[in-house]
């Protein structure tokens, strides 16, 4: 997991904010909430293991991104996580697993578990597709379907060479740790403060995959991204700031709270 030295890193800001991108994508997903956040935080947005500048090594597994991430957080302090969709898997795992390292947790259109057919299927569809046209075409495919808008021209760019600059190898490794990962029962030992974010047109994860989030851990809570679909960060990044940076405010104005008030 390689953190991009494009990003502001500054040992004076409020609080460190750690960025996890989606299946496919890099870095470069969070343009817009890296240049929004950076003002106030230490930002440090990494690429996955097979994604972004970060070659695929060994096998992709949950405990394996919980591993990488764990190197990285271990030098940064107690962070606040967003992840959006396999991100989002990340965060909710390593916040299980270190939840004093965490200060908080924004899970991002993403789930705990689908049901193992819909898994396979979507494996199978994505290998199907990659091994008849290659990643470039599949990476154009993939945002046709899941792209519910138009998006910035440097942001749809990004994506397509994000996503078609990987290779199948590494994807398809991804997908699959992406789309088998079961962290429900994980879900209960997060006790970071916890926002669960949709985009009210995702149609690649429907709410009621996002409810188990919400059932399983304590004082979660729900936010709803408007006129944004499964990448709701670059379909509509001023709602997704705006709510981002208020939960984390909330966050970081109550951890500063004396003790005792």
């Amino acid at each position: 997991m390689t953190a991009q030295p494009t990003v502001s890193v500054a040992a004076d800001r409020r609080s460190t904010v750690v960025l996890l991108h989606s299946l496919g994508t890099d870095s470069r997903l969070w343009r817009h909430q890296v240049a929004h956040l950076e003002h106030n935080h230490h930002v440090v947005a990494p690429d996955s293991n097979g994604h972004g500048r970060t070659p695929l090594t060994g096998t992709v597994t949950v405990g394996g991104w919980v591993d990488d991430l764990h190197r990285l957080v271990s030098t940064c302090g107690p962070v606040h996580l967003v992840g959006l969709s396999m991100g989002g898997i990340q965060a909710l795992a390593y916040a299980a697993t270190h939840p004093g390292n965490v200060s908080s947790v924004i899970a991002a259109n993403t789930f705990a578990r689908l049901p193992r057919e819909a898994a396979a299927d979507r494996v199978q569809s994505a290998s199907t597709a990659i091994e008849a046209t290659g990643m470039a075409a599949y990476a154009t495919r993939y945002l046709e379907e899941t792209l519910t808008r138009r998006v910035d021209d440097a942001d749809y760019t990004n994506l397509v060479s994000a996503i078609g600059s990987m290779s199948a190898a590494a994807y398809l490794a991804s997908a699959k740790a992406t789309f088998f990962a079961d962290v429900t029962a994980d879900l209960a030992a997060i006790t970071s403060p916890t926002l669960v974010v949709i985009g009210d047109s995702d149609l690649k994860v429907p709410m009621e995959r996002t409810q188990t989030i919400l059932d399983n851990v304590a004082g979660s809570t729900l936010a709803s991204i408007p006129a944004a679909g499964h990448l709701s960060c670059v379909e509509n990044p001023s709602s997704f700031n705006d709510v981002v940076t208020e939960f984390i405010a909330r966050v970081d104005d109550t951890s500063r709270e004396p003790v005792g008030r």
